[in-house]
């Protein structure tokens, strides 16, 4: 059996080998004890059927009545795939298709709400919408939930996963199998859910269904007779999603007699209603009207209001245990409604549920307000965002040139622009970011500092911080298990360029005749800034990229610091390999110089590592020639004249202020690409 022996790693490599993979199907939790994917039954043709409402009695708010689904006619289901194979369109068309929304031609990412997705054409933060489809003479509620599929926002898809039973993995008949994919394949799996294989574009021209279930059959075990072939985008087969939902996925295993118990998986604030916790419900039965307390605040509140979304909100008289909605119950404070954290009623507590496992930032970065007398503001458009995205970690942090700020942890670096991009356009907040870097440990070596510190082994995330070697013992660094799909033609270059970011190769597999799926440990620190981009740029954009933790391992590091006319800049400091240090240290020096503006005075930009300069730039400063008002004559004249322009300067050098632009610590970074 092929297996990786990399700590915490999955044993990917094991599920090509065919030994293991007996007893998948029989992991997998189902309705009936049927197959996951069996073959969908002979069933009449669905049809829309409007579900019960009432009306209350003082407000004559419209409401849905709940109670008319019984645990067994509930399915819960996400939506997982590899960026851009069609999560947003499929679900477009399965709104449609239920009657959730109307039939028209600007029905485009209809879940994907945010400015930033529609702006970027991706789906950023999932997305949940419960749809009511008759089959088989039975009114289901299929509560839906869209996911990104970036790997920056994986996050996001198991958190969302902990509400389903079932998925519906959305494969490109064109592409195939790509990096995420596998990725999103085992978190479904290792949450023992329904998979649901969907080979979705078999409109295009190059589409190669048959090719694309080959790959699902070797690489997952999943019988090529099990896929369902759709085209989201034009709707062929959209009926048959929805029937192997209800045939495939198996209803939620709750109690509503039980006493309520409800995960809180996703938060937004209203700032006229505080905030709205979408839950689902594990047990019980909650109403407008009811005490509940939170199991991680120990705070008692009144429920105000309860729903669906539908895709947008809307009320209902209750929700049950197996469904899935929204919750409001008048918490003001954006800390009151933590992600994980489990509600129930009043002097009825419960065992709270497990939550989630918190997520471990990647890249850490400062963010300081552009005038301090915006701090406060700031503060509280980051409370209220990290409300929405908890995987986003911030401690407070300080800066001598840029003053108060926070130290913020994100996921990688589309996250950290996301990020960014939502405090611009949702608070009106603009922010200086600092220079993003990764998280390094170091080990002491007296027991003097570890009683300094309080521990033998400091987590790094401000450069600044960087402890003296003199003081550790050893450094090490983050590494992540890397997985590449890509066209054989480009293997040579991938590796090549792997090679170059101090990777070390660890499996090496041929999906089919043409792909292959290579497997690598990277420095972290080597792959989170560009290395996406040069991938793409050496395979035309076929190949695909995808990572996860694979703990720290020892390197020789060193800290490199930015000098402009000798003197430190804070938030340029960089910790390099060593190895590294001297063309990193040219080509920020490089960069920094084409993103300064001249002065009147030269600025001198240094990378020195300690007292050594290794690199070094200038710019020159604007220049008036005072020799124009000399038409010959004595040449010391002439001399005097440059030498008292040439004091005027050294003075203005000592005294003057270089203005650094505020988005020059993110294009310093970024490399050349990758020849």
């Amino acid at each position: 059996m092929l297996a990786l022996v990399v700590p915490g790693a999955r044993r990917r490599w094991a599920w090509v080998a065919q030994a293991a993979l007996g007893g998948f199907r029989r992991r997998l939790s189902v309705a009936g004890g049927a197959s996951p994917c069996s073959p969908l039954p002979e069933k009449d043709p669905a049809f829309w059927v409007t579900p019960s409402r009432s009306y209350s009695a003082t407000d004559r708010t419209e409401r849905l009545d709940m109670s008319k689904f019984p645990v067994e006619n509930v399915r819960n289901f996400g939506i997982i795939a590899h960026v851009d194979h069609g999560k947003s369109t499929l679900a477009d068309r399965l709104l449609e298709m239920t009657g959730t929304i109307a039939k028209t031609d600007h029905n485009k990412q209809v879940l994907d709400k945010l400015q930033v997705e529609r702006e970027r054409g991706i789906t950023v933060k999932a997305q949940t919408a419960s749809l009511f489809y008759n089959y088989g003479g039975k009114l289901y509620l299929l509560n839906l939930i869209d996911t990104p599929g970036h790997v920056d926002f994986n996050y996001e898809v198991s958190r969302s996963l902990s509400a389903c039973q079932g998925v519906l993995l959305v494969i490109d008949a064109n592409e195939g199998i790509q990096a995420q994919t596998v990725a999103n394949f085992f978190l479904a799996f290792e949450a023992q859910l329904s998979i649901i294989p969907i080979i979705n574009k078999i409109d295009l021209k190059n589409a190669d269904p048959e090719r694309v279930e080959k790959q699902i059959e070797k690489m997952f075990d999943i019988p090529s007779d099990e896929c369902i072939k759709i085209s989201a985008k034009l709707g062929t087969n959209i009926e048959r999603v929805l029937q192997a939902v209800i045939e495939r996925i198996a209803p939620p295993k709750v109690s509503r007699e039980n006493p309520l118990k409800a995960l809180v998986f996703d938060s937004t604030f209203d700032q006229y209603r505080g905030v709205i916790a979408n839950v689902a419900l594990f047990d019980g039965v909650v109403s407008k009207g009811d005490k509940i307390v939170s199991a991680h605040k120990q705070k008692t509140y009144e429920v105000n209001e309860v729903g669906i979304l539908s895709p947008d909100e809307q009320q209902t008289q209750k929700l049950y245990a197996g469904q899935v909605g929204y919750l409001i119950a008048g918490m003001k404070d954006v800390t009151e409604a933590q992600i994980g954290d489990t509600l129930y009623l009043h002097k009825q507590p419960v065992e709270p549920l497990p939550g989630f496992k918190s997520a471990r930032p990647m890249v850490f970065a400062g963010m300081y307000p552009i005038d301090q007398s915006e701090y406060n503001n700031l503060k509280s458009a980051i409370e209220k965002l990290t409300l929405n995205d908890s995987s986003v970690t911030v401690h407070r942090d300080s800066s001598l040139a840029l003053g108060a700020g926070w130290r913020l942890g994100f996921l990688g670096l589309l996250h950290m622009e996301v990020f960014n991009q939502r405090l611009e356009q949702e608070y009106n907040a603009s922010v200086i970011l600092t220079t993003p870097t990764v998280p390094y440990k170091a080990v002491l070596s007296s027991a003097k500092l570890v009683k300094e510190y309080r521990e033998k082994e400091i987590t790094i995330i401000n450069p600044a911080q960087f402890p003296d070697k003199s003081k550790v013992t050893e450094y090490l660094e983050p590494v992540v298990l890397g997985t590449i799909i890509t066209p054989d033609e480009y293997t040579g270059k991938i590796m090549t360029l792997c090679l170059a970011r101090r990777a070390v190769q660890k499996n090496m597999v041929f999906i089919d005749q043409n792909r292959v799926m290579l497997e690598y440990l990277f420095p972290l620190n080597e792959i989170v800034v560009d290395f996406y981009d040069s991938l793409k740029s050496l395979s035309s954009g076929y190949a695909s990229f995808d990572y996860e933790d694979a703990g720290y391992q020892t390197a020789d590091l060193v800290k490199m610091d930015i000098l402009l006319n000798g003197n430190p800049v804070e938030e340029l400091v960089t910790i390099v390999h060593k190895e590294k240090a001297h063309p990193i240290g040219k080509r920020i020096c490089e960069r920094l110089k084409d993103t300064i503006p001249r002065q009147l005075f030269d600025i001198a930009i240094q990378a020195a590592i300690g007292s050594k300069i290794i690199a070094r730039e200038t710019v020159k400063a604007y220049k008036k020639n005072v020799l124009a008002k000399c038409y010959g004559g004595d040449i010391t004249r002439k001399m005097k004249l440059l030498k008292r322009q040439a004091e005027g300067k050294k003075r203005m050098r000592k005294v003057g202020n270089i203005e650094v632009p505020k988005d020059a610590f993110i294009r310093v970074l970024k490399r050349q690409p990758d020849k």
